[in-house]
């Protein structure tokens, strides 16, 4: 994922982290299809942060690359 612009200010985003007090990182989960669906397993796609250094907006990203 490449740094976008702020749709506020038109300043090139920057990569930033987004975490949680002891938590690894944030995820979403998604739904599967099949058995592992009927087992209760889900899968979960970790997210990206872009953050704007002019106005501190912020874009999360879900990584769909793994």
């Amino acid at each position: 994922m490449g740094a976008g612009y702020c749709p506020n200010c038109n300043v090139q985003m920057e990569r930033t982290n987004v975490t949680a007090d002891g938590a690894r990182g944030l995820y979403i989960e998604t739904e599967r299809g099949g058995m592992l669906n009927r087992l209760g397993v889900g899968h979960r796609l970790p997210l990206s942060a872009l953050l704007c250094p002019e106005c501190g907006v912020m874009q999360l990203y879900a990584d769909r690359s793994e």
